[in-house]
């Protein structure tokens, strides 16, 4: 069994997986190492993986390393793929999407584009170069600039709209929320389509769901991208070792 945690912005999730599908999974505010161990034990763990956007957190990564063969971004990791970027420029749950990217589509250009705090676009390329792309304010950011930079729009749930006309204030915010989010995605793939041929194009990330059938010639993963990427972190690893 292994052990997924993926340390984002906002939120650490943690999956327990069999190498292919994930069994359980918990969303944390902070993380409790507690928890942890007990679901490092109950679960009989053998293999853990870390994606990691924040300061580390020594003791986690002790944990894991004490109960579990542990694989994270260090400098000793095996990726399938080229990475020309220095050691912490990229973030880890951008490789953690390339490698996931890799393990579906190993010969293939590939962009992942994941709706999180932040919209992030990578890319791999068909001869397994990793290329960074663009960071732009995910939806979160956008509802809570709207709310905090102004005095009558109040942070809303968007509802992705039936029409581009509003007949009220929160129609209106909708319309700018998710097709100005809609429209950038588009815009940004007809960027990249047109340097790399035959782009084959994964939408992930929490926020995807309110985009779900909206982008065409796209395919749509499950909201949390990184764990498949970590699985192959594990598995090309311990194949490579």
């Amino acid at each position: 069994m292994n052990l997924l945690v993926d340390i984002g912005n906002t939120l650490t999730k943690i999956a327990v997986s069999d190498g292919k599908s994930i069994l359980i999974e918990f969303k944390l505010r902070s993380i409790d190492l507690g928890f942890i161990k007990d679901t490092i034990e109950d679960n009989k763990i053998k293999n853990s993986a870390i994606s990691n956007v924040r300061k580390p957190n020594r003791k986690l990564f002790d944990l894991c390393n004490s109960k579990s063969n542990l694989y994270t971004f260090n400098k000793e990791i095996r990726l399938p793929f080229k990475n020309p970027y220095d050691d912490g420029l990229v973030g880890e749950d951008r490789l953690s999407l390339i490698l996931g990217a890799y393990s579906m589509y190993p010969q293939d250009n590939v962009l992942v584009v994941d709706l999180g705090t932040c919209i992030t676009y990578d890319i791999k390329t068909s001869k397994n170069v990793y290329q960074a792309g663009g960071i732009s304010p995910g939806l979160s950011l956008r509802k809570k600039s709207l709310s905090s930079g102004t005095v009558n729009l109040n942070e809303i749930d968007p509802v992705y709209p039936k029409s581009m006309i509003a007949s009220d204030t929160h129609s209106s915010i909708s319309i700018g929320l998710l097709i100005g989010i809609q429209s950038e995605i588009e815009g940004m793939i007809s960027r990249y389509e047109k340097t790399y041929k035959n782009l084959k194009v994964i939408i992930s990330g929490g926020d995807s769901i309110f985009l779900s059938g909206k982008l065409k010639n796209t395919i749509f993963t499950n909201s949390n991208f990184i764990y498949k990427g970590l699985n192959y972190l594990i598995e090309y690893n311990q194949v490579n070792e």
